[in-house]
């Protein structure tokens, strides 16, 4: 259909967004075209009369060279919508990426054992410590723990899990070769313990405020079950909450989230983990979810 290094390119159009490129995809399966070179990719978009496009070829592919220079040069694979190793459960949702920039073992996106732990980057000392005991718990049970890489509860999940000697997906907001010093040491020791690592922006690209909305769609698409430490009634984390009830994904908090929020323990459609039991008990409704599912189909 088209390749992954044209899709970059698209990326790389000023005024050409992921939601719009996904119409034209649409567009081009429906009318069964194929394109075979960037200027062919012009030629369309310039017969569709796509308003409001800048394009600078010299730029753009300046831009794009950049790219693949930095994903050869640091071993990161890039997975575009089109190739067989694109992560079915991303395949499953309206706003699927189209481009996934990724290092480590990509095959843990696939797994149905994943549960994500998230929370504010400004936790309590409890909730730091909660968030990385449960994750520590949870991978003992078996689970793959996915989060996104923030500083506080973020975290502490991906080391809890690391502590376990588990295996953790990041799923960051900004390009891979632009994580923060402070958290390089963190980024080499998942990928060491045969994590994954994902994003998708380019290797050099910053995180923005819209990428870590975005990262979070991906991180409860990818995982069975979603757990809150401190966070998620406003702010980011609350985007993490919507995604996951969008996507049908169980949803729990903690007790130490009801209680800094002042919150009632009763919510609708939510779980409460107040022991390790409940902890265990959410895994198993999370996992059986998919279960039931794949059985039914």
């Amino acid at each position: 259909m088209i390749s992954n290094e044209d899709l970059i390119r698209m990326h790389l159009i000023n005024g050409l967004g992921r939601k719009t490129i996904s119409k034209i995809l649409r567009y081009m399966e429906s009318k069964n075209i194929e394109v075979s070179s960037f200027s062919e990719v012009l030629k369309l978009l310039s017969d569709m009369k796509l308003k409001r496009l800048k394009i600078d070829e010299e730029k753009i592919e300046k831009e794009a060279s950049i790219i693949f220079e930095c994903c050869e040069k640091s071993k990161i694979k890039i997975i575009g919508l089109y190739d067989e190793i694109y992560p079915c459960k991303f395949r499953l949702i309206e706003d699927k990426p189209l481009l996934l920039y990724a290092d480590g073992d990509l095959e843990l996106l696939n797994q149905e054992n994943n549960i994500a732990i998230v929370g504010t980057r400004t936790p309590s000392q409890e909730g730091y410590e909660i968030s990385s005991i449960l994750s520590e718990k949870l991978t003992e049970e078996d689970c793959c723990i996915v989060s996104g890489f923030a500083s506080g509860c973020d975290e502490a999940a991906h080391y809890g899990c690391l502590q376990a000697k588990g295996r953790t997906i990041a799923i960051i907001p900004s390009g891979h070769l632009n994580v923060s010093k402070q958290n390089r040491s963190l980024y080499n020791m998942i990928i060491l313990n045969k994590g994954c690592i994902i994003s998708e922006s380019p290797p050099l690209a910053k995180a923005d405020k819209y990428s870590f909305i975005d990262r979070n769609r991906l991180i409860a698409a990818v995982s069975e079950g979603v757990i809150v430490i401190e966070g998620g009634l406003r702010g980011g984390t609350s985007h993490m909450v919507n995604f996951a009830k969008e996507y049908k994904k169980p949803v729990a908090y903690t007790t130490n989230l009801c209680k800094i929020t002042g919150q009632n323990l009763t919510f609708k459609d939510i779980d409460i983990i107040d022991s390790f039991e409940g902890l265990v008990k959410f895994r198993n409704k999370s996992c059986n979810k998919i279960l039931d599912k794949a059985i039914s189909q």
